[in-house]
């Protein structure tokens, strides 16, 4: 993916997010000298922000302006990377990291001290990064907060400490602190329920891209679409039990649970996910009949079935085996570059189109929200703060909410999988949409009506 030089698409879900799907069809891209001074705002020392036209050679229709275009808007690889990796950020992960690490062993303490500082130290980090994001906006904060100066760090500490103290001190309360307490405790849950299902959401950024190139290609491949979406869940399956099947003979304590019944969950697992998934997928495609739609179906579910599939076997492997903090935390940070990925594709789409419509009569103010290329990181910390806290706490204190580590990851990963068949076909019905192929609700066109 980082090889070629494509488009990178986010669609902004009528469903999720609450804004009008567009087409998939690129805008046009006008870039004045006042949008170019917006871009290389803040950013001394990061790898420059580059042009976002990069120029096509196909002739194409705006759907706000009937005038034909030649160049369509790129998100510059550059440009996402700066975002990602910037230095200005590092010492903000390095923060996260050590956070999470104190939720760890605050997981492994006794009594009910531990469960009381996690909820402080969750509830505190994750609201002063959220605030932290939201007072970017102030370019004098800005400045700030993005540095590699440990003097960055200040502003999201003092927050945290702040938000920390206010809840310390509404907990001591003899009143109502016992009813703050369960508030919150309840509250992680929910982040922790949330969570899984945004991991599904975020994931399908970077399949969803490379479906999209394959579907822009036009190389004489299309008609392979059709074969793949039945191919892949079956390489998913097969290639997974042969990864149960070295692990059995390589690692003993797992051999004695690969047995015949191991092997049939397995089987069933996925064959169960495979004929739901189908099943909706062509009453969403039923009145569909265009090779571009079979395509983006068959290369998305080359790459998202083997995100279920890991989830699947990671569900029935906890089922007998201790599950694995280690494999979860580094999952948890492949999940957390995804997240802000995602949101930093959003938000230079989201920017890039709203430049274009200053030149128009549907111009919508000024090309920044509430998540900016400036704070997406820290609002991404902010969230997976929460969710780190919401995950140690379910097993931490002297009477832990869950007993059982293995019903953690039997639910989280459950969720996902649902979650996930939810997603694939969200995201096919958006391609349907987005290229005027489907007129039906999303709900609608599941129902077969």
């Amino acid at each position: 993916m980082a090889g070629e030089d494509e488009d990178v698409l986010l669609e902004i879900d009528r469903i999720l997010a609450g804004e009008d799907e567009e087409p998939e069809a690129t805008e046009a891209e006008t870039e004045t000298d006042g949008g170019e001074a917006e871009a290389g705002e803040d950013d001394g020392g990061e790898a420059p922000i580059a042009d976002f036209d990069f120029g096509g050679n196909v002739e194409e229709t705006d759907e706000t302006e009937d005038e034909p275009v030649s160049t369509q808007n790129r998100i510059n690889k550059t440009e996402l990377i700066s975002i990602l990796f910037s230095r200005k950020t590092k010492l903000h992960f390095f923060l996260l990291v050590a956070l999470l690490g104190v939720f760890f062993v605050l997981s492994l303490s006794s009594g009910d001290w531990a469960v009381d500082l996690l909820l402080l130290l969750g509830y505190g980090a994750s609201g002063g990064y959220l605030l932290t994001g939201i007072l970017t906006h102030f370019g004098g904060v800005r400045e700030l907060t993005r540095s590699d100066h440990p003097t960055s760090l200040l502003l999201p500490v003092l927050l945290s400490i702040l938000i920390a103290g206010i809840l310390w001190s509404i907990i001591g309360n003899a009143d109502y602190g016992d009813n703050l307490r369960n508030g919150l405790r309840f509250g992680l849950i929910i982040i922790f329920i949330i969570w899984q299902f945004a991991q599904a959401w975020w994931m399908r950024v970077p399949f969803r891209e490379y479906a999209l190139r394959r579907v822009e290609r036009k190389d004489g491949d299309v008609g392979r679409g059709g074969m793949l979406v039945y191919a892949a869940p079956i390489f998913w399956m097969l290639a997974g039990y042969m990864v149960f099947y070295l692990m059995a003979r390589n690692y003993e304590p797992f051999a004695e649970d690969f047995n015949i019944l191991f092997q049939f969950f397995w089987f069933a697992m996925m064959i169960s996910l495979t004929l739901l998934t189908l099943f909706f997928l062509r009453r969403l495609q039923r009145d569909v009949s265009d090779a571009e739609a079979n395509t983006f179906a068959g290369w998305f579910a080359v790459g998202y079935w083997g995100f279920l599939a890991y989830h699947a076997g990671v569900l029935l492997y906890s089922s007998s085996q201790e599950p694995s903090f280690v494999l979860d935390l580094v999952f948890m940070f492949v999940t957390i570059v995804v997240a802000i990925y995602s949101l930093s594709v959003q938000v230079l789409r989201t920017e890039s189109r709203r430049s274009h419509l200053s030149q128009t009569s549907h111009y919508i103010g000024e090309a920044e929200g509430m998540i900016n290329r400036h704070n997406v990181i820290f609002i991404a910390i902010s969230f997976t703060i929460a969710y780190g806290a919401s995950n140690f706490f379910l097993t931490a204190g002297d009477r832990p909410l869950v007993d059982d580590p293995r019903s953690i990851g039997f639910v989280s990963h459950f969720i996902v999988l649902l979650s996930g068949v939810f997603v694939m076909l969200l995201a096919n019905y958006n391609f349907l949409t987005g290229r005027e192929l489907l007129k039906k609700g999303f709900f609608e066109a599941l129902r077969g009506q």
